[in-house]
């Protein structure tokens, strides 16, 4: 777990438990278009994948990556922290998972109360009450799947659901979130200012979202996105555990 600092993620077209996110992106040169917004009286950064990018979920056991995948790395358009990692030395990641259709194990969180389902590039969030269906339609389908704190649940947000280690923290935090809009559409949204993390729940329903996964933050908060063909944007400034960091959520070309 961790402090926060971080960006909202676009739109692409998600079939999600009843929700969605407009799609802002109207050039498919624009592999991410990145919003400033203000919603619930808080500021928020929205970046939004070109509908023919590809959201994927990979780990570092799965893909043997030594520490974050590289910047360099051009055909990655967004790349963020997702599930929590256990500890420094077995870097297990929260719950079961699945990558490309391979199921992979993970520790027992009793925070891991929803998931995020890829199956062709469509992503659905949904309580961990249907874990084990979408289990088995991610490992059937080849597709994806993670674990962690489902934050916003048809409409409605759920503070408690984020650790109590967290909560307990100061407003000197910013946070991130994967979310499917009230539109179907799929979108991660971060901070653009420190807030409390009830405040940061209010305005992701203020804006729109419909269901949201709480993001890996903090001291593991490194990333990028490359947005309108311009360099490579570094998306935090604090990230001296990215090398433990095990597992990421990302948009390729």
């Amino acid at each position: 777990m961790n402090i926060f600092r971080w960006i909202l993620l676009g739109v692409m077209p998600v079939t999600l438990m009843g929700c969605g996110a407009k799609s802002l992106l109207a050039d498919i040169k624009d592999s991410v278009k990145v919003n400033h917004v203000e919603a619930a009286g808080h500021k928020l950064i929205v970046m939004k994948p070109d509908k023919k990018a590809q959201v994927r979920f990979v780990s570092h056991k799965q893909n043997d990556f030594n520490g974050a995948p590289s910047i360099d790395d051009a055909a990655i358009v967004l790349n963020v922290a997702a599930a929590f990692t256990l500890n420094t030395e077995t870097m297990d990641v929260c719950g079961d998972h699945v990558v490309a259709g391979e199921r992979i194990k993970g520790y027992d969180d009793i925070t891991a109360t929803g998931h995020m389902l890829i199956l062709d590039n469509k992503v659905t969030i949904k309580s961990n009450d249907c874990l084990n269906e979408s289990l088995k339609a991610a490992e059937e389908g080849q597709g994806f799947l993670f674990q962690q704190c489902y934050i916003v649940e048809d409409g409605k947000g759920i503070v408690e659901r984020i650790p109590k280690a967290i909560r307990d923290r100061k407003a000197h935090i910013i946070y991130r979130a994967a979310c499917v809009m009230s539109d179907g559409n799929f979108a991660i949204v971060q901070g653009d200012e420190p807030m409390y993390c009830g405040e940061f729940i209010d305005a992701l329903v203020a804006f729109g979202a419909k269901q949201a996964l709480y993001l890996d933050m903090g001291t593991w908060a490194w990333g990028w996105v490359r947005e309108n063909g311009m360099p490579t944007q570094e998306l935090s400034d604090h990230f001296f555990n990215t090398r433990y960091q095990s597992n990421w959520l990302q948009v390729v070309k």
